[in-house]
């Protein structure tokens, strides 16, 4: 049995995740998706000289320190009028074009007004161009606004709303199955036999899903411990899905079939056995059209943890975002860990005042301890080239 480290398992995964293909929606409906166009400025930003404040609009070479007379209101949402020379203005409001020939904008806090003349409050001289926002002098025409590649949120909704893009091309939604295996399993509204539990590993990978942040479609089934139902059904699954994920059925138990059964239905393997603890037997596979398979060990703890530590950016990469880097911190207790395997620790974190990252373990049975988990905010890893592990050791942290 050969057993690859996480990084090397990593570098595997990697080489076989093919992004999924584009399609147009509307802009409204791209929150959370990836972006598979370039986004360009239709016109300058702003695309006129933009009162930035309610007042008035003068020409600072015009004004000689006297009261200024209002040729009327420019509004927002209407043409520029013309100033005329002299002691003359026009009451701006905010986001209104700037009248043609004023230069500068005085807040109505800073003005009295008499019989429709304007005075300045005399503690409050103006400076030329204030409260003006030159047309392009945030971007110009034709400027790349949002590269592909962006995860579209509000901000970026905006932009697109902005720039008139109607329609815009993202990346797929990722389809995934999630599968649970073995008859020990019952419903969560059923009552187990002594011999039974009930299902959790299937919600907390579909919960785990729905947080990655992305957009993603799941389905939710069940797979007994049957070889002839299994090969029966596989077909379909591998076929209606980018990303499959089984929980169990895949260690060295007499019941443990699945992945020959996966081999049988199309599916290649590319690895099984990965030098780490939780989660050692851990099946990673590929068919030809490119959906993604992982057998997941059965053990909660180990489930959770193979998908943190790999299924999590195997989905963002599909779906065009790429992998995220994770933030290392500092041991805050000294651990040893005798098997040569990596460590995946559960941990408590917390930041100093300064803003490092500090670990406290977090102590369960074994992976099938789900509840002792619950104190824990992620896990952290630990290389398997070494047992002991003093406080400071700098690991990296994989948040649930």
């Amino acid at each position: 049995m050969d057993l690859l480290l996480p990084s090397d398992a990593e570098k595997i995964i990697e080489s076989h995740i093919v992004l999924l293909d584009s399609e147009t929606v509307a802009f409204d409906q791209a929150y959370g998706r990836t972006l598979r166009e370039p986004v360009l400025a239709d016109r300058d930003f702003p695309p006129y000289d933009r009162v930035m404040m309610d007042g008035i609009a003068m020409n600072m070479a015009s004004w000689k320190g006297e009261a200024m007379q209002s040729l009327g209101v420019q509004r927002a949402g209407v043409d520029a009028m013309d100033l005329r020379e002299g002691a003359f203005c026009f009451e701006v409001m905010t986001g209104a074009v700037l009248p043609f020939g004023a230069d500068t904008v005085v807040p109505i806090e800073q003005v009295t007004e008499s019989g429709g003349s304007f005075s300045l409050v005399e503690s409050n001289f103006p400076t030329e161009g204030q409260f003006v926002h030159r047309q392009g002098s945030d971007q110009k025409a034709g400027d790349l606004l949002l590269a592909e590649g962006t995860l579209l949120g509000g901000k970026e909704i905006a932009v697109l709303a902005t720039c008139g893009y109607a329609e815009v091309s993202v990346s797929q939604i990722p389809r995934i199955i999630i599968l649970s295996t073995g008859d020990e399993l019952v419903e969560v509204n059923e009552t187990p036999s002594p011999f039974q539990i009930r299902k959790s590993n299937v919600y907390a990978l579909e919960t785990a899903c729905k947080n990655l942040g992305i957009p993603v479609s799941i389905r939710l089934d069940h797979l007994p411990d049957d070889q002839a139902t299994i090969a029966c059904r596989l077909a379909n699954v591998l076929n209606e899905s980018d990303l499959v994920l089984f929980s169990g059925g895949i260690s060295k138990g007499k019941y443990d079939f699945l992945q020959e059964l996966l081999v049988d239905a199309g599916a290649t393997k590319h690895f099984q056995w990965v030098k780490q603890r939780p989660g050692k037997p851990l099946w990673f596979g590929t068919t030809k059209t490119g959906t993604v398979i992982f057998a997941l060990p059965g053990n909660p703890n180990s489930t959770l943890t193979c998908f943190y530590r790999y299924v999590s950016d195997v989905t963002r990469t599909m779906a065009g975002l790429g992998k995220r880097i994770p933030e290392s911190g500092q041991l805050a207790e000294s651990v040893k860990f005798n098997p040569p395997l990596s460590l995946f620790l559960p941990v408590r974190s917390r930041r100093s005042p300064e803003g490092s990252l500090h670990f406290d373990p977090v102590a369960t049975q074994n992976s099938g301890d789900l509840a002792g988990l619950i104190a824990s905010d992620g896990f952290i890893e630990l290389p398997a080239e070494q047992n002991e592990f003093s406080v400071g050791f700098s690991a990296p942290f994989y948040p649930w």
